[in-house]
């Protein structure tokens, strides 16, 4: 199967900190012109984390960035 140009398919580095699967998807938001974050999304437990610069943070921390956007 060829994937748009857009899409191409990468091999998780992502483990899950609620199973230990490294089956989970990653994917870099950028808020702002300075602020990214990284959502996480395990496939075997469906555990979701966030983390900026490599420290988890919660989802209020996430909608406060945005709202400061």
């Amino acid at each position: 199967m060829r994937l748009p140009r857009s899409r191409r398919w990468v091999e998780s580095t992502v483990v899950c900190g609620n199973c230990g699967a490294a089956d989970a998807i990653g994917i870099r938001l950028r808020l702002g012109e300075d602020t990214e974050v990284d959502f996480h999304s395990c496939h075997r437990c469906e555990h979701r984390w966030w983390d900026a610069e490599g420290e988890v943070i919660d989802l209020t921390t996430v909608l406060d960035l945005v709202r400061r956007r």
